[in-house]
């Protein structure tokens, strides 16, 4: 393992997909491209990264009035694979477990 490893991910194929997110996560995200180097499709894929690596699979209570908005993002295919076996296993949609692993590390830190 290099020093590289510790800060960027191996290629992988990537799939286009459209997936809704949470209006409230997705400024959130927004947010944080002005404090971290990189884009809001990489710190998705870092988020489900996270979601497969961890398992937590907990749904958060939203706000009812809450908007969702599909956006495009580049999935890294190895992940979308991981993804699909997290539905099959807990019955939750691929766009639900996206938003979860979005709100799990935005939560992490608190």
């Amino acid at each position: 393992m290099n020093i590289f490893d510790n800060y960027f991910l191996k290629k992988d194929k990537l799939l286009k997909r459209r997936i809704e997110i949470d209006n409230s996560l997705y400024e959130k995200l927004m947010e944080l491209t002005e404090v971290y180097d990189t884009s809001i499709n990489k710190m998705v894929n870092v988020a489900i990264i996270e979601l497969i690596k961890s398992g937590n699979v907990n749904i958060y209570e939203k706000n009812e009035n809450e908007i969702v908005e599909s956006h495009n993002f580049a999935i890294r295919e190895s992940s979308y694979k991981e993804l699909e076996k997290l539905k099959d296993k807990y019955g939750v949609s691929i766009y639900k477990l996206v938003n979860i692993a979005i709100y799990n590390v935005l939560n992490s830190n608190k």
